[in-house]
């Protein structure tokens, strides 16, 4: 089951989501999309050019079809809000399902989006900010752990970016090259945060992909884990010209 845009939100089970997040500046984050399933909330989304989206490659799923961007209620029409058809999801090649590695996939949409001011693509990072750096994520995913409760409007929250070694302090065997961590150690403000396939956006620019984390949100100690997109760049540039 997933969240219909238009009926009061329901449950779905193991998602990654906002947690102790706040609701955001309405279209403050004008590249947030989220990727529809069957026109009911499956993942988040990022806009990076006017015909790609970014998400994450576990995000798939044959009834991708559609994302929608521009909205901050994610029930409500909103005036310059947009729906784009996906044309074409290219995963990453070495995506690995169970260790969730290369877990990053573009959608490219059948007609480009309608640059405006709330919607806007963003850069993507070409290399990564030093540990400790302050950065957000958004999404409109659960907001109460484990009680499950989606909220109307985008929700919006500062997290620190930790070290490689930090990172694999807390998830030992876990954490790959292609890999970041960030939350909060006191935990309770994220953890497992944004919808999965929304962004980390730090200094203006896309650094990571919200990927997995602690099944249970906000604990101490376990941070959120994301595809670090500054080892995509190459990646990203060379699909949107070939494709």
């Amino acid at each position: 089951t997933g969240l219909s845009l238009t009926d009061v939100p329901t449950c779905v089970a193991g998602d990654t989501r906002v947690v102790g997040g706040h609701a955001c500046v309405p279209h403050s984050q004008p590249w947030q999309v989220a990727v529809l399933d069957m026109y009911k909330l499956y993942c988040g989304g990022v806009l990076i050019a006017p015909r790609w989206v970014v998400t994450a490659a576990h995000c798939t799923t044959p009834g991708v079809t559609t994302v929608a961007l521009g909205k901050h209620r994610l029930y409500a029409r909103e005036a310059g809000e947009q729906r784009r058809m996906v044309a074409r999801r290219v995963a990453h090649p070495g995506y690995d399902p169970s260790t969730k590695d290369n877990d990053i996939m573009l959608l490219k949409l059948v007609a480009p989006a309608a640059i405006s001011e709330r919607v806007r693509p963003i850069a993507v990072a070409s290399c990564l900010p030093e540990a400790g750096t302050t950065c957000v994520t958004s999404g409109w995913g659960a907001t109460t752990s484990p009680e499950v409760t989606y909220p109307e409007v985008l929700q919006c929250v500062n997290v620190t970016l930790f070290s490689s070694a930090e990172c694999r302090r807390f998830y030992p065997d876990s954490i790959t090259a292609n890999m970041i961590c960030a939350g909060n150690v006191q935990g309770g403000t994220d953890s497992c945060q944004g919808d999965s396939g929304g962004p980390l956006v730090c200094r203006g620019a896309l650094q990571g992909i919200v990927s997995w984390g602690m099944e249970r949100c906000g604990q101490p100690r376990r941070p959120g884990v994301y595809t670090k997109v500054c080892r995509y760049a190459r990646w990203i540039r060379d699909t949107m010209d070939d494709t």
